[in-house]
């Protein structure tokens, strides 16, 4: 293979790749093109490192040659030391060239709860709002005798609407980021304005106040299907809290299936805590499968933790049932803009991404919501944190 011709055609490819994310909105296709560019940038420091093997017998001369120093000026610097003047020698040998890695190092943990990609979504692109019926309840039989009206035994409906809310979010970058052409600041940063919606979206299925602009959230009384449920009050996670909460859930003829845990970190550290008057654990907490006890769990960040001396009473922090209980609506695809007209003079380029959905719980009584027992006079039950509101995080 020819090396340098190899490395022009790379060039070429990624001063085209900078062009079509300058004019590409489409997530996905971003995210490839993000993608070929890793994989091309490291094709190229191969190459440039075969290269510099080739070469380093070169190098090593020239090295040596700059570092020679005649006697007389050897002598010359050891009699100006001798006599206390200052000397100046050559800053080959002491400093080294900049090198700048091609690869941002990204951010290690994860910062967009799971929970986000598990609940149920539906494509409704165009719509503004959406109307849904659940059932509460049917009718049970009776006996009739000869004769007599039949026993009435109707099912019982609930209605809910789901209507749009406009998630966004913006970011701002030099123009020498985005030239740079061994970093690709620009990609890292549509990226990132991706997780940031997904991060809100996230906050909002939890924490939605059901106000105008909010989503109808698992730990929001405006949920319709939630009306008649019947909350958990614990005062902190010992060995009988997890049976409380399967148990609690569901009707009088099934222990319910296929549910899910929503819980805090800290209260999924006091579950893998938890030991018996032996020793013994507990619970057998899988983190790999996510399990506790064979059950799934999801952690979020927006979920109170329990065991937190700082959760007041009346605070929700765990929510238990099946995901598919919540329906997150999609209205719009995710829409990413850039400009380098507002802040031009200051060459400054602007994102700006966003994308039109909205959530509510579907299910007839679809989440038990456990909370922090105690008076909760003193601190909201229902209302949102001050991080829900409509201003953002």
């Amino acid at each position: 293979m020819n090396l340098e011709l190899r490395l022009k055609e790379i060039k070429t490819r990624l001063d085209e790749i900078r062009g079509l994310v300058d004019a590409e909105t489409d997530a996905a296709k971003l995210e490839a093109l993000d993608a070929e560019v890793d994989t091309l940038t490291n094709e190229r420091k191969a190459i440039e490192k075969k290269l510099a093997m080739r070469g380093k017998f070169d190098v090593a001369k020239v090295i040596e040659t700059k570092s020679t120093e005649t006697n007389e000026e050897l002598e010359a610097r050891g009699k100006a030391l001798k006599e206390g003047r200052t000397v100046t020698i050559t800053a080959d040998g002491v400093l080294l060239p900049e090198h700048v890695d091609d690869k941002i190092s990204p951010y290690p943990f994860r910062e967009v709860s799971t929970l986000v990609d598990e609940v149920h979504t539906v494509n409704l692109k165009g719509g503004e709002t959406y109307k849904k019926s659940f059932v509460k309840s049917h009718g049970t039989g009776g006996l009739t005798d000869e004769g007599d009206p039949y026993t009435e035994a109707e099912p019982t409906f609930g209605y809910l609407t789901i209507s749009k809310v406009k998630v966004t979010a913006y970011a701002e970058i030099t123009e020498e980021l985005e030239k740079l052409p061994a970093a690709d600041y620009q990609g890292e940063v549509v990226k990132g304005v991706n997780i940031a919606l997904r991060k809100k979206i996230s906050e909002q299925i939890l924490r939605g106040a059901g106000t105008t602009n909010t989503f109808k959230g698992i730990f929001s009384n405006a949920c319709e299907a939630l009306a008649d449920a019947t909350d958990l009050e614990i005062s902190t996670i010992d060995e009988n809290t997890l049976d409380e909460i399967v148990y609690a859930y569901g009707g009088d003829e099934e222990v319910e299936g296929g549910c899910v845990l929503i819980l805090n970190k800290n209260d999924l550290r006091a579950f893998a805590g938890l030991r018996t008057a032996e020793g013994r654990k507990v619970h057998t907490v899988d983190y790999k499968a996510k399990t506790i006890d064979g059950i799934p769990f999801i952690i979020s960040s927006h979920c109170k933790p329990i065991t937190a001396a700082s959760t007041q009473p009346g605070e929700y922090g765990i929510a238990y049932g099946p995901l598919a209980n919540y329906e997150v609506p999609i209205f719009s695809g995710v829409e990413v803009s850039k400009s380098t007209d507002y802040k031009f003079k200051d060459g400054i380029i602007c994102y700006k991404a966003s994308v039109f959905t909205g959530g509510n719980v579907i299910g007839y009584k679809g989440f038990l919501r456990v909370k922090k027992a105690g008076n909760s006079n003193s601190q909201e039950t229902n209302t949102p944190d001050p991080e829900t509101t409509d201003d953002g995080e």
